[in-house]
């Protein structure tokens, strides 16, 4: 009879270990955190519009490129006469509501340069585009402006 205790007393110590051991097992793939799935980070090149604006406004180059668009014949650096394709410059300051009050546009770059031109000219040029890049991203294509206004790489247009 001892016997049969002491098994029935062993066969119930070796079913409450291993209940133990699976609850123990349950409670660590709980603790385990499922993946944090981070948001799709977009190497889509975006233009700023800030300062003397409506509101901020900022448009990808997908939207850009939905826009209509304007080809404008302008001279790269070598003299040499290349067509650029962007939209006009004046819709979209239209459409971004700058200010009466504002007298110039800073142009800046994606290396933190910045250029100042003439609100009031900008207007007068129907032709003012900005460009898109073959690479991605924006140029400013200002015909009749002087070199240092044709800027590459433009994140954002300030309007003060």
């Amino acid at each position: 009879m001892k016997k049969r205790n002491l098994t029935l007393l062993v066969s119930l110590l070796i079913v409450v270990l291993l209940l133990v051991g699976c609850a123990a097992a349950d409670q660590e793939e709980a603790a385990v955190e499922e993946p944090v799935v981070e948001e799709e980070v977009s190497d889509e090149a975006t233009l700023l519009f800030s300062g003397s604006f409506a509101e901020d406004v900022t448009y990808t180059e997908s939207e850009l490129r939905a826009m209509e668009t304007m080809d404008v014949e302008d001279v790269d650096n070598d003299g040499e006469a290349t067509t650029r394709t962007g939209v006009s410059l004046n819709t979209l300051l239209d459409e971004a509501g700058v200010s009466d009050e504002a007298v110039t546009l800073v142009f800046i770059t994606n290396d933190g340069s910045e250029t100042e031109v003439d609100l009031a000219e900008v207007r007068a040029c129907a032709e003012c585009i900005i460009a898109f890049r073959n690479n991605g991203g924006f140029r400013m294509t200002l015909p009749g402006f002087p070199n240092s206004a044709q800027v590459r790489g433009v994140i954002e247009i300030r309007a003060q």
